[in-house]
């Protein structure tokens, strides 16, 4: 009998190896996959309360447009249609009312239609829309100094907590800052600072907005000290890391208050 279990045994046991390493090969991919969905779902979370609100106080026209292009949104006005309802007192099916009177009710729908211009402040919307779609924007909150990555960064820096991903890190995507800024004026220009995570000298971000894009009707720049902070969220790209200075200067295409 041991003859004939051993036997078998040398028969059957390279095709159970090989089922063993394809159950282990398909639970890792397994486990990959869900892992990626939940990073998903969690990205997209987290990020359904950072959508901009509050006041647009700056916003860089030549670059929006530049940017629908990029992502295929159109410059032209918006067609807009509306139905309406109107409802009268004669109808198909009658009904009698509490004095005895017969009433039937029926209603009429109107489509209208119009043109709509598409300005940069709809546009800007549009293209905060399509980038979460297609999660082309990374998410910095500088005050908690958390960072969202987007998938193809987090693929790229794999091996690093997204905790400990530093914002330096972020090249060639769009990137959404939150935090608290100090303002001041550089002749035409309107310079925004914003302090972040630890070291000497202490890190910040660099927003530097052509005096000719900022809403001055929503931000009245003169009315900020040098050292009073306000909340602010910038979405942009990232130009330069100075090391030396540790400064993160970013080019803005919008900025809410």
């Amino acid at each position: 009998m041991g003859v004939i279990d051993s036997q078998w045994w040398s028969m059957r046991w390279p095709w159970m190896a090989v089922w063993l390493l394809t159950a282990a090969c398909f639970a890792v991919v397994a486990q990959y996959g869900a892992a990626r969905w939940v990073a998903a779902r969690r990205r997209r979370r987290l990020r359904d309360g950072r959508m901009f609100s509050g006041l647009c106080i700056y916003l860089h026209e030549t670059r929006v447009e530049a940017v629908a292009d990029i992502l295929g949104i159109p410059k032209a006005d918006v067609n807009v249609s509306h139905e309406t309802s109107v409802s009268t007192g004669f109808g198909l099916f009658g009904r009698v009312t509490v004095g005895g009177r017969a009433e039937r009710d029926t209603s009429t729908q109107t489509r209208r239609e119009y043109w709509e211009p598409n300005t940069p402040m709809k546009t800007i919307r549009l293209i905060m829309d399509r980038l979460r779609e297609r999660d082309m924007v990374v998410d910095a909150d500088l005050a908690t100094e958390q960072l969202f990555l987007t998938a193809a960064l987090a693929d790229q820096l794999r091996g690093t907590e997204a905790g400990g991903t530093p914002l330096t890190a972020v090249r060639g995507t769009y990137v959404s800052v939150s935090g608290l800024f100090t303002v001041r004026r550089d002749g035409e220009d309107v310079v925004l600072h914003a302090r972040y995570g630890t070291g000497e000298p202490h890190p910040q971000v660099k927003i530097t907005c052509e005096g000719a894009w900022v809403r001055e009707e929503e931000f009245r720049v003169d009315s900020f000290s040098a050292e009073e902070e306000f909340p602010a969220t910038c979405l942009g790209r990232v130009r330069t890391w100075n090391g030396t200075t540790g400064e993160l200067t970013l080019d803005p295409i919008s900025v809410f208050q």
